[in-house]
């Protein structure tokens, strides 16, 4: 019995099914109704297809534009791509850290046996935490998680003196693969793949918005509301 535990422990992280993790979006809050984005959602796919290799887009624009609705979006559409999908909240440090005590939790809930975290408390060292996460996201045949870095809105670059600025390069996992999303509202964020999030230009998605936030189902097919748009 001894023998067969030990040898168990020694495999766990070498096959596929030990890295799965239950698809869970309980700490994004998420709008009721997204007009999904297709060509940038289609460029995010194309980005992050590929072979367990590294794959980073960062998705910039404006604050409310839309940005983490578009990746919860994409993370829902294919989700059954990923071993993991995992969200991080990297509006400052703090946040961030408890952010990777929840993702290490979730991990230990169905991979109690992983002995990266298992050591770990996850409720007291949250620097160990992070190191133990990023040691479980890096096991050489863990390479189909999707980790999102939700609101990196104030990066630690040149010029910017700020001291609660985030290096998020501390915070990611050493081995290049998986598949990462960086939102922000920076441009000067360039470690990836950029995909600049502007607003709407099609009426037609505009006024689904409008449809949908106001319960009116007719709108998009009310030739006032286009007339309106023209004039304006």
């Amino acid at each position: 019995m001894h023998f067969g535990i030990k040898k168990l422990l020694t495999r766990v992280g070498t096959r596929h099914e030990d890295f799965s993790v239950a698809f869970s979006l309980s700490d994004v809050s998420e709008i009721e109704h997204f007009i999904a984005r297709e060509e940038e959602l289609a460029e995010m796919h194309k980005t992050l297809s590929g072979d367990g290799s590294r794959r980073i887009i960062v998705l910039h624009g404006l604050g409310g534009i839309g940005k983490t609705q578009l990746t919860i979006a994409y993370a829902k559409r294919h989700k059954d791509s990923y071993s993991a999908v995992l969200w991080l909240n990297i509006k400052d440090e703090d946040s961030l850290k408890q952010s990777f005590a929840k993702v290490a939790k979730r991990i230990l809930r169905e991979h109690p046996l992983a002995s990266q975290l298992s050591s770990v408390d996850v409720n007291e060292n949250l620097d160990e935490v992070i190191d133990a996460v990023k040691r479980w996201l890096s096991l050489a045949k863990n390479t189909r998680w999707l980790i999102v870095y939700d609101n990196y809105d104030n990066p630690k670059l040149p010029g910017n003196s700020d001291h609660a600025a985030v290096d998020i390069h501390k915070f990611l996992p050493e081995s290049y693969q998986g598949s990462i999303i960086i939102s922000t509202r920076s441009s000067q964020v360039k470690i990836g793949h950029l995909i600049r999030i502007r607003k709407l230009e099609n009426i037609r998605d505009s006024l689904k918005i409008l449809s949908n936030a106001s319960r009116r189902k007719g709108l998009i097919n009310g030739m006032d509301f286009l007339d309106l748009y023209v004039l304006l």
